[in-house]
């Protein structure tokens, strides 16, 4: 009888021991909890400043993608005086600074449309590529030892334009993150 009453007070203390251990296991669950939900708080922040990088990254890299296709148009350009007769190569220089007006103009549609003062840019970047354009055919029509000299002065100056372009842009954001 003395074991079986012992037994039940040892039974009970463990009951006793279990209740507490639980308390204390929902105390120490409770303050799990906290954390977990500032950690989802704060993981939705960085969600949220997420699309502001992206948007950084996504113009950084339209402007280098910009240098580059720019870079190939002067390099084709290059490769024309060589490869096609004289007045071939000046109606597709006239054609192409058409060409490169007319993608502005419609560019200022779009931007005006959007209100978006990238696409402004960009359009007015495509008037200084249809001048240039017009520029190299007046130093090609003049027949002037400094034409390959003009040209390359161009599509190292617009590709220079960009890369400093991009950077400015890259540090703007990394200014306005702190």
């Amino acid at each position: 009888m003395r074991k079986k009453q012992e037994e039940v007070v040892s039974e009970d203390k463990e009951k006793v021991v279990n209740e507490e251990s639980e308390k204390k296991g929902n105390e120490i669950d409770q303050e799990k909890l906290d954390k977990i939900k500032d950690e989802i708080k704060s993981t939705k922040k960085k969600i949220k400043e997420n699309p502001k990088k992206k948007q950084i990254k996504k113009d950084i890299i339209r402007n280098i993608l910009i240098a580059v296709v720019i870079t190939v148009y002067f390099l084709f350009i290059n490769l024309g005086v060589t490869t096609i007769p004289v007045t071939e190569y000046v109606l597709d220089l006239q054609t192409f600074s058409i060409f490169a007006i007319i993608i502005a103009i419609i560019i200022f549609e779009r931007a005006y449309k959007k209100d978006a003062n990238y696409l402004a840019l960009h359009g007015i970047e495509m008037i200084v590529v249809a001048i240039e354009t017009l520029v190299i055919l007046q130093f090609y029509s003049a027949e002037s030892e400094y034409f390959y000299y003009v040209l390359f002065g161009i599509m190292l100056g617009m590709v220079v334009y960009y890369i400093i372009k991009s950077l400015v842009i890259y540090i703007r954001a990394k200014i306005k993150k702190k």
